[in-house]
């Protein structure tokens, strides 16, 4: 039974976790008396937009389709800033805060003290965690101590002296490290350097008893040989509308564009299979062990599970949302949901857990498939060129741009260095340069943005909710809808703020709970997670 202490300390959770204003969707967790909440679970699908969730809803047979008829849906889960990543998403989801609070501006940045782009995990103090027979030389340390606030991990450890337990398994370094908070008791990840599952010295000297016990009977390297194909061809044509090979997709480590993928066959096995439903069991495998290694809901003081599936957003960066293969993802994806949740089931209760699954952020249909008329890649070497041109215009010859990250303008040392009446007229040339150039829709001086969002227009209002004085950059630049800064010539990704990047589906699943679904901002995961917690 729950107790009025633990009950009074986890409001603090609450209150730290809904720092974006947003309110929980659920109100209470189950009262005494009522069976309590073991296990609270968040399922994050990297890089699923609403657009794509309801093209393909119908076609859920398994985990997801229970989601649906157990629980709530909310179908626009929006996302309120500017630059959708997986970084800054995950980082809002373990918060309930938008970058501009958590620090995480992007996947990676330009970092002005050390003069050149980092990771957002980046952490210079700790070292990857090795595994049998496998170096982790050469990797560089990852952790979540870049967040700039604490997350429900680390409020959830603190609150209840360690009780509770917090695990992460992700896809990608970023995503464990920065879904939960600074630090979850165990984070892990996939890294194709080790071929296999790991974590680094930020969550303690050596991997989990039962991690290297995973690795070692369900080792990773099998799949290597594997070969991802599909068993009905003929709806995957139906459903889509267009061949194989549709025009735009890309052939990333040389897998193709045209089903069966033969692993074996690509430039980098260990790094292609980030692109099939392989690495989705790999997790949900280690998810299973996460739970039974680490009791995890085996006693009524809650604990959290997170698992990040980052193969979604490989597919969908590669193939697109609209194709082949990420029709087949997805079906392979909603077995794979299915079998964690009846191992839940079996080992918590079904109504002993509750789950919400969601996304990272949307995705940009791929350019080709014509969804917006005169979109363009856009290549950050022709905005870096025509900013530093401009530059030059007002300052003269020299070196006055540092770097175009993630579509931020950042000025050189040279350039910062210059008499603020200088800095701000090359700052003004630049922006009126890049804004004739095709597809981009607009140029916003982060630094000139009022100290509070609020009163400004919605697109201004996104840009402000992203800027971190320190990390973001001196201009944000923005595409039309529909249009990407991008160095690749295939494929799509995710940054311009539309509604197709920004809106996300919502699938809650609370037993004993009475939910409405009603538009929602994306901040309100964490402290409904905090809620259930209590």
């Amino acid at each position: 039974m729950r107790t009025r202490a633990r009950a009074v300390a986890l409001a603090s959770t609450i209150a730290l976790l809904a720092q974006g204003g947003c309110k929980p969707l659920a109100t209470q967790a189950p009262q005494d008396g009522d069976a309590p909440l073991r296990l609270v679970v968040l399922v994050v699908i990297d890089q699923w937009p609403t657009w794509g969730f309801e093209a393909r809803r119908d076609l859920y047979a398994h985990g997801l389709k229970r989601m649906m008829d157990e629980g709530v849906v909310y179908p626009e889960a929006e996302y309120p800033y500017v630059i959708t990543f997986t970084a800054p998403g995950h980082a809002t989801l373990g918060t309930g805060a938008p970058p501009s609070s958590t620090g995480i501006v992007a996947n990676g940045w330009w970092r002005r003290e050390q003069g050149r782009e980092r990771q957002a995990e980046a952490d210079d103090t700790v070292t990857i965690l090795p595994l049998p027979g496998r170096s982790s030389e050469g990797i560089e340390g990852a952790s979540g101590a870049p967040l700039r606030v604490d997350g429900i991990a680390d409020v959830l450890r603190r609150e209840t002296g360690g009780k509770a337990r917090s695990v992460v398994i992700g896809g990608k370094a970023r995503a464990a490290c920065l879904v939960a908070g600074r630090r979850p008791d165990v984070a892990l990840w996939y890294e194709p350097k080790l071929v296999g599952m790991t974590s680094s010295t930020a969550y303690g000297d050596e991997l989990p008893a039962w991690a290297l016990t995973l690795d070692r009977e369900r080792p990773v390297a099998p799949y290597l040989d594997d070969v991802w194909t599909t068993d009905d061809a003929a709806l995957l044509r139906t459903r889509t509308g267009i061949p194989d090979d549709a025009a735009g997709e890309g052939a990333e480590h040389g897998l193709g564009i045209t089903f069966p993928y033969a692993l074996a066959s690509s430039t980098s096995p260990a790094k292609a299979l980030r692109a099939t439903p392989f690495l989705d069991r790999i997790e949900v495998d280690a998810a299973v062990a996460a739970v039974t290694g680490e009791q995890l809901g085996a006693d009524d003081i809650a604990d959290l599970l997170v698992v990040s599936l980052s193969a979604h957003d490989f597919v969908g960066h590669n193939w697109g949302q609209e194709s082949w293969e990420m029709i087949e993802h997805e079906r392979a994806l909603d077995r794979e949901l299915g079998r964690l949740l009846s191992f839940l089931d079996e080992r918590v209760g079904a109504d002993r857990y509750a789950v919400l699954v969601t996304s990272d952020h949307g995705a940009t249909p791929v350019i080709e498939r014509g969804r917006h008329p005169g979109a363009r890649r856009i290549p950050p070497a022709e905005l870096e060129a025509a900013a530093e041109e401009a530059a030059a215009t007002v300052l003269g010859p020299g070196d006055w741009v540092a770097a175009l990250s993630s579509a931020m303008v950042y000025l050189s040392p040279a350039a910062l260095a210059r008499a603020p009446r200088d800095r701000d007229a090359a700052l003004a040339a630049i922006t009126a340069r890049l804004s004739t150039i095709p597809n981009i829709a607009r140029v916003i001086a982060l630094d000139t943005l009022p100290s509070s969002c609020a009163g400004l227009d919605e697109l201004t209002t996104r840009a402000c909710l992203t800027r971190f004085a320190g990390e973001t950059g001196d201009l944000l630049v923005i595409p039309t809808d529909g249009s990407l800064i991008t160095s690749y010539t295939t494929g799509t990704s995710h940054d311009a703020p539309s509604a197709d990047t920004r809106l996300v589906p919502l699938l809650v699943r609370i037993p004993g709970s009475s939910l409405t679904p009603r538009p929602i901002s994306i901040l309100s995961v964490a402290p409904t997670l905090a809620t259930l917690l209590r």
